[in-house]
C-alpha cells in the first residue's frame, strides 16, 4: 500500500508540474522602449529636435507628400529607438505605439477617427542633431498605403487631460515584424518611424493638429512607448 501511495503521489505530483511548465514556456514578455531621438518635420520648426513635442497634420487630404512633392504643406514627426537588447529569437506577437496629445485638442473624436494617427516606415535615415528642413525632400514618410503598419486615434475625449492614443502596429498593410528585424540586425541597431496624419488645419481651424507629449517631457508617463511582447 505504501509504494502504491508512492507511485500515486509521483503521478500527481508530475500532473501539477506539466501545467506549470506550460505556463512558463508559453508566458509572454513585454518590453517598453523610449526614443532615443524624435524630429518635428516642418518647415517653420524653430526647433525641430527638441524632443518636446511631435506634430501630425496634413493638406488637401492626404498625410504626407508623394516623391517630388512640396514637403511644406505638412508637418509630420520622426522617432528612433534603440532596439540591440530586444529579443531576437522570441516571436513577436504584440507592438503597440502609446502617445498622449496635449489636453482639449482643437479637433473631435469623430474627426480623429476620419484622421487618424499614422505609423509609417520612412525613406531615407535621420539624425536629429544634423536634421534640416532642407533634408525632407530625401528623407520622408514612404507615402503609399503600403507604408502603413497601423493607425489610432482617441477613443475618448475628456476635457482638461491628456488624450491617449494607441496604435496597433500589426495591423498592417506594412510588415512591423520584418521592419523590426531589419533594424536588429542593422549596424545601429535602430528602428525609425513616421507619424502623420491627415488632419486639415487650413480646413477645420489651426488647432486641429494633433500635437503629442514628447520623448523630452517632464513627465514620464506622457512620453511615447513602444510597447512589444514577445513569447
Amino acid at each position: 500500500m505504501l509504494q502504491r501511495s508512492n507511485a500515486s503521489g509521483g503521478s500527481i505530483l508530475n500532473d501539477m508540474l506539466l501545467p506549470l511548465v506550460l505556463l512558463i514556456w508559453t508566458s509572454s514578455k513585454s518590453v517598453t522602449l523610449i526614443p532615443k531621438e524624435s524630429v518635428w518635420v516642418y518647415e517653420n520648426a524653430s526647433s525641430p529636435a527638441d524632443g518636446s513635442y511631435l506634430r501630425a497634420w496634413g493638406s488637401e487630404g492626404k498625410s504626407c507628400p508623394s516623391e517630388g512633392e512640396d514637403p511644406g504643406q505638412f508637418s509630420y514627426s520622426y522617432l528612433k529607438w534603440d532596439v540591440a537588447e530586444v529579443p531576437k529569437d522570441a516571436k513577436l506577437v504584440s507592438a503597440k505605439l502609446e502617445f498622449y496629445n496635449v489636453p482639449d485638442p482643437g479637433y473631435s473624436a469623430e474627426a480623429a477617427k476620419k484622421s487618424p494617427l499614422e505609423a509609417r516606415s520612412i525613406v531615407g535615415e535621420f539624425d536629429a542633431k544634423t536634421w534640416t528642413f532642407d533634408m525632407a525632400t530625401k528623407v520622408r514618410p514612404t507615402p503609399a498605403a503600403t507604408g502603413v503598419f497601423g493607425n489610432g486615434y482617441p477613443k475618448e475625449i475628456g476635457a482638461g487631460a491628456p488624450v491617449a492614443i494607441t496604435i496597433d502596429l500589426m495591423v498592417g498593410p506594412n510588415l512591423f515584424g520584418k521592419a523590426l528585424r531589419t533594424a536588429q540586425d542593422s549596424a545601429a541597431h535602430t528602428l525609425s518611424l513616421s507619424l502623420t496624419a491627415a488632419l486639415d488645419p487650413s480646413v477645420d481651424g489651426r488647432t486641429s493638429v494633433y500635437k503629442l507629449y514628447g520623448p523630452a517631457d517632464s513627465h514620464e508617463n506622457l512620453r511615447p512607448r513602444l510597447v512589444l511582447t514577445f513569447e
